[in-house]
């Protein structure tokens, strides 16, 4: 059965092989192969099909692929394509009588080509269409990062010139600063200078006038009329405050040009010698003291002593009469890590709200000699040693209450 299925396929392909040949042979004539694309050479479709068909050489189905593909390119219909593949399947049958051998070699060449239209209508075509949409978005994106990166590096470029010349800017700046900063410190050191060797040389006349004074007064004040004794005791008063003047200037002219090296100081123990020293004073005028432990802290012995002994001359001093003095010493967290907080508070009189910025400053003060005596340097010298250790000194005061100095100092680490 399957021998007389196959000679009748066989029988049924020959028959429209014929009927295929006249129609070929119009088509070739009518030169419509040439419409649509390229010229296409059916010979060498005819040529190669032979070939194969004859001799059954696998090598030879590549020309299969080649002249499909040809054809392809040519736009040349499938069934036009088919139409040539039967045609010269009537001349293979009609050659040698080698029908059945034949047949199934120009099977397997038309198969070939048909895998090409095959690819074709599975998208062959639209491949190509989309790859070449594909390759001009790609040169697009491409000429794109082309164009970004060279805006890129313009703008890199013009920020390297900005941050150079920002930067030139800023280092000529410094070197101005650094420049006034030379000339402000040779003009402190030169006014501190001045002020101790102005002090130190008016100390000595000072102190003779307010001895020749007391002299003149003891060994021949009683021969003199009372008006004579209270001028001389006025002078002698004068004198004293320009001696303490005096001295309170060089404390000051010190302070301001002494250099030094932070160290470990123990405020517990240099609070316990200040009060020592002011022992006379403390006890004269009933004042209470309370210290709370003080902590070591990184600083200058010598400016420290300043510090806390004119702090707590402060507190004793400015109390209303026939009131006792309450003093108290704490220390307690900073705001800043690292650092712990110092105050001194007194019962005194207060610091009215628009003198509290005023009363650092230097030879400032808020009471007459009568009243209160002083110089008007102690909180300047206050200032001068916080601002030496990095720091600010601050007040909160409520007038007729009393007053809190604080300032915040480096906390000697453990």
């Amino acid at each position: 059965m399957t021998g007389v299925a196959r000679d009748t396929s066989r029988d049924a392909m020959v028959q429209a092989a014929q009927r295929y040949q006249e129609a070929l042979l119009t088509y070739i004539n009518s030169g419509e192969a040439d419409q649509g694309g390229e010229a296409y050479d059916v010979t060498r479709l005819q040529a190669a099909l032979m070939a194969y068909a004859g001799s059954g050489d696998v090598t030879q189905l590549g020309e299969a692929y080649e002249t499909a593909r040809l054809a392809l390119q040519a736009k040349v219909p499938l069934s036009d394509f088919s139409l040539f593949h039967f045609a010269v399947l009537r001349d293979c049958l009609d050659a040698d009588g080698r029908a059945a051998e034949s047949l199934d070699r120009v099977e397997d060449f038309f198969l070939q080509g048909m895998a090409v239209y095959d690819m074709a209508l599975r998208g062959y075509v639209s491949s190509m269409s989309n790859l070449t949409k594909e390759i001009a978005e790609r040169r697009r994106v491409e000429q794109e990062l082309r164009d970004i990166t060279f805006e890129l590096a313009r703008q890199r470029d013009e920020l390297d010139q900005k941050v150079k010349k920002r930067t030139a800017e800023i280092r000529t700046r410094a070197e101005e600063l650094e420049i006034k900063n030379r000339q402000l410190t040779q003009t402190n050191q030169e006014q501190s200078n001045f002020s101790y060797a102005l002090s130190h040389d008016l100390k000595t006349p000072i102190n003779t006038i307010h001895c020749f004074l007391e002299v003149l007064l003891e060994d021949h004040g009683t021969g003199l009329k009372p008006e004579a004794r209270e001028l001389i005791g006025d002078l002698i008063g004068t004198a004293g405050r320009m001696r303490q003047l005096v001295d309170d200037v060089l404390d000051y002219s010190k302070v301001v040009k002494h250099q030094f090296t932070p160290e470990p100081v123990d405020l517990d123990d240099m609070v316990r010698l200040i009060l020592k020293d002011m022992g006379p004073l403390v006890t004269s005028s009933g004042a209470r003291i309370v210290v709370g432990p003080m902590p070591v802290i990184r600083g200058s012995p010598f400016q420290m002593r300043v510090l806390l002994t004119n702090l707590l001359s402060n507190a004793l001093k400015y109390i209303p009469g026939g009131k006792a003095a309450q003093v108290r010493v704490a220390c307690g967290p900073a705001a800043q890590p690292g650092k712990v907080r110092i105050s001194v508070t007194d019962n005194g009189l207060g610091i009215p709200d628009a003198m509290q910025s005023r009363v650092f400053d230097l030879f400032k003060r808020l009471h007459r000699h009568d009243e209160f005596p002083g110089s008007g340097i102690g909180l300047a010298l206050c200032k001068r040693v916080a601002e030496n250790h990095g720091a600010s000194i601050s007040l909160t005061s409520e007038p007729g209450k009393g007053t809190t100095f604080s300032v915040d100092l480096e906390l000697q680490e453990t």
